[in-house]
């Protein structure tokens, strides 16, 4: 029997090199390719179809290709998975190693933003791997957890996420003892899969780690009032309380627009769910571009390309993110302006409320006109004429209608001109006098 763990889901013609799929094994073709000798569709290691079946309990066991037996891939083969696990963990810088029985186990550090050091000058390959293997630093250069964990769904897709290649790889979360499946940090791309992940985030149950998704983008859409473009990993996926899409979504259109219909994509960040449209979404708002790793298959070669990310987000793409964020927010009504309340006038001789009023003085009656005196013709007597020492006050009136028309006004006269110096007139010229007098005899 061939080693577990290395089924395919295509192979060649050993003859014509001319690929063949797992679906062709159910067909027309399953005979003649029993009698046909196949090897592998990345090396030249020899290969059997097996059909499909069901067991007794139920389950469906798939049509694949395996190496044929007391056969192994060659060691430049990509789909060698003791030589890829090896590679993945020399590239890991240090957050990758391989046990006893071949598990690689995946360290997630605290941080996930640590660049890792600028790879030799070169091929771009990281010591330890084979440069046929074709599986270099992703440029430009992602965090070694990003870069490994793009490496390790690139080598599950070339596998076809085969469960026993799957079960060689695990994940430990910063802070906890034990390991999780690989299942349990990336989701992806099997419907059934999406689906866990909605239940949970919609469940609102508490993630400890980071979360990464593996889809190919099956359309790009762009929103209706900004324009910017989004991709669709995976649309109309059913799950236990309806459908939903998963979506990739950003404020920064420079780390959706690389992406196209086909590609192969491992987003990584917070997963949460949007259900106030029409379809709910679980979708991610990238923000770093470490978080999108993309790479393309040519399915009818099986040539893989490199996995990339798109570039970096510049302090002015920031700047003129968070202005359109402002503006996108609605203002807050203005208040209706209020008119400034007047105080009502109070009269001159009233006093303000809760205040005693000040009894007026009482003011004696002018004194009888008299000539001025001599020497000052101009000047005025003051209002009421000053009082004498030796004289009594006037005596109160007493209250009637006839006191009340003598009593003071509410408020007094205001003091009269003080009084100015005599102004005297300049005596006439004597000249002019002489004149006068010399007319006055010619007449």
């Amino acid at each position: 029997m061939a080693a577990e763990g290395e089924e395919m889901h295509r192979a060649r013609v050993e003859k014509t090199k001319r690929h063949v799929f797992a679906y062709q094994i159910a067909g027309e073709y399953a005979e003649a390719l029993k009698r046909t000798p196949l090897i592998c569709w990345k090396c030249a290691s020899a290969v059997v179809s097996v059909v499909g079946y069901t067991k007794r309990n139920g389950s469906t066991y798939r049509a694949q290709f395996r190496l044929a037996p007391s056969t192994e891939h060659e060691g430049t083969c990509p789909l060698n998975p003791t030589t890829v696990i090896t590679a993945i963990a020399h590239g890991a810088h240090d957050l990758a190693h391989v046990d006893d029985s071949g598990v690689l186990r995946l360290t997630l550090p605290k941080d996930l933003t640590g660049l890792p050091e600028a790879p030799p000058p070169g091929d771009g390959t990281v010591p330890g791997e084979t440069a046929g293997q074709n599986i270099t630093t992703v440029r430009p250069l992602l965090p070694p957890l990003i870069n490994s964990a793009a490496k390790v769904a690139r080598f599950l897709q070339l596998h076809d996420f085969d469960e026993e290649i799957v079960n060689r790889f695990r994940v430990q979360p910063h802070g906890r003892k034990r390991p999780i499946p690989w299942g349990e940090f990336c989701y992806g791309p099997a419907p059934t899969s999406y689906a866990r992940l909605y239940e949970l985030r919609r469940a609102k149950t508490p993630i400890t780690h980071p979360i990464a998704l593996y889809g190919t983008v099956q359309r790009i859409g762009h929103e209706a009032k900004s324009g910017r473009p989004y991709a669709v990993l995976g649309a109309d996926v059913p799950a236990g309380a309806g459908r939903f899409d998963v979506l990739l979504r950003s404020a920064f259109d420079t780390l959706i627009k690389p992406l196209g219909i086909g590609m192969h994509v491992l987003a990584v960040g917070d997963w949460d769910i949007f259900a106030k449209g029409r379809t709910p979404q679980l979708r991610l708002f990238a923000t770093e571009h470490w978080q999108v790793a993309y790479w393309s298959l040519d399915e009818e070669t099986g040539q893989v390309s490199e996995p990339t990310c798109p570039p970096s987000v510049t302090a002015r793409q920031r700047v003129i993110a968070q202005t359109e964020e402002r503006a996108r927010r609605p203002k807050p009504p203005k208040r209706p302006a209020v008119p400034r309340r007047q105080p009502a006038p109070r009269p001159l001789g009233n006093p303000p409320a809760g205040v005693e009023p000040f009894p007026s003085p009482a003011v004696a009656p002018p004194p009888p006109l008299s000539s001025p005196p001599p020497g000052n013709a101009l000047a005025s007597p003051p209002p009421g004429g000053p009082v004498a020492p030796h004289e009594p006050s006037p005596a109160k009136p007493e209250e009637g209608p006839a006191s009340a028309a003598l009593a003071p006004p509410a408020n007094p006269p205001r003091p009269s001109r003080p009084p100015q110096p005599e102004t005297r007139l300049p005596p006439p010229h004597p000249r002019r006098r002489g004149l006068g007098r010399w007319f006055r005899r010619r007449k």
